[in-house]
């Protein structure tokens, strides 16, 4: 009877212990599952993050281009209106020049902080191990946002484009020639509508935006491309 119960003993703990060895392992794997599916999210992101800022860096440039254009013709307006000469510039160099001033006047491209805002929202930006690298990023995204909205700020209503709106119909730029509703207002209309002051206290406050956004731009694309290139740097070294 001793004997069997012993045995019954050695059978229970051979069981237990299998049982246990068992669980260990289980467990064991979904640690390395886990973890490697956390590996593959932190990757995952990081291209997200990576892509945004391919597509920030493209927008930075472009947006900085066109506003040192938008400095410059604005300047050109205003050196015609300050000189009270109406043969300062031709009809199609004024018209060119009240035209570009217009880039931007209601509004600017935002970088994209799709990627950026679902992981700071969902809790899951822990996921992207390197604190530094998360540091970073955070400032990056803070800095953006802070930089748009003072540059929406600095903007006034009514402002440069309404004005050029009503003052010249639909002046726009096609296959790069200069058009507008000549059936609607002649050139010598124009002409006499922008030469008051109140018209150009619009233009020079549209050139004070432009100077003002121009570093905010060349900053936001020096910085875009940094961080791009340390978010790959982090990749590189997670495949490793």
């Amino acid at each position: 009877m001793e004997n069997k119960t012993g045995e019954y003993l050695k059978y229970a703990v051979g069981e237990i212990f299998l049982v246990i060895t068992g669980i260990l392992i289980a467990l064991s794997i979904n640690n390395w599952n886990t973890n490697k599916l956390d590996s593959i999210s932190e990757a995952d992101y990081l291209k997200r993050l990576s892509n945004d800022l391919v597509a920030d860096t493209l927008t930075y440039n472009w947006t900085y281009k066109l506003i040192l254009e938008k400095q410059e013709a604005l300047g050109n307006v205003i050196a015609h209106l300050t000189n009270n000469k109406n043969d300062i510039m031709d009809s199609i160099s004024l018209l060119y020049n009240l035209r570009q001033g217009m880039d931007f006047t209601f509004a600017h491209p935002k970088p994209v902080t799709s990627t950026f805002e679902e992981l700071k929202n969902t809790g899951i930006f822990i996921k992207i191990e390197n604190s530094e690298l998360r540091s970073i990023i955070s400032k990056y995204y803070f800095e953006v946002e802070h930089q748009y909205k003072r540059i929406e700020q600095k903007r006034i209503s009514p402002n440069y484009g309404d004005e050029i709106d009503k003052i010249i119909p639909d002046l726009g730029l096609n296959n790069g020639e200069i058009n507008y509703r000549g059936d609607l207002v002649s050139y010598k209309e124009i002409v006499d509508n922008i030469n008051n002051p109140e018209f150009k206290k619009l233009v020079i406050s549209e050139f004070n935006l432009a100077i003002f956004m121009q570093p905010i731009q060349k900053k936001g694309l020096k910085e875009s491309k940094i961080l791009l290139s340390q978010i790959k740097d982090e990749l590189v070294k997670l495949q490793n």
